[in-house]
């Protein structure tokens, strides 16, 4: 069984619970199953666990794939 792994990004650009669904559903939708994704659009965040670790190049590609600035590892 592979480890999980939790991730927190920050992302600009985000204003309603619209924006934060399509950014839930493009990281989803790229990181595949067992995936779990939280976005809090007031915060700017977006909590990303996933069995195996998480790829931040491939939730930073769609995140901007939706027109958001991804701007990297939260502190």
């Amino acid at each position: 069984m592979s480890d999980i792994a939790t991730t927190v990004f920050d992302v600009r650009g985000m204003t309603c619970g619209g924006c934060a669904k399509r950014i839930r559903t493009a990281i989803e939708t790229d990181l595949g199953e067992g995936t779990e994704v939280v976005v809090d659009h007031k915060a700017g965040r977006v909590t990303v666990t996933a069995p195996g670790g998480v790829d931040a190049g491939s939730v930073q590609a769609a995140v901007e794939r939706t027109g958001y600035e991804f701007a990297g590892t939260a502190a």
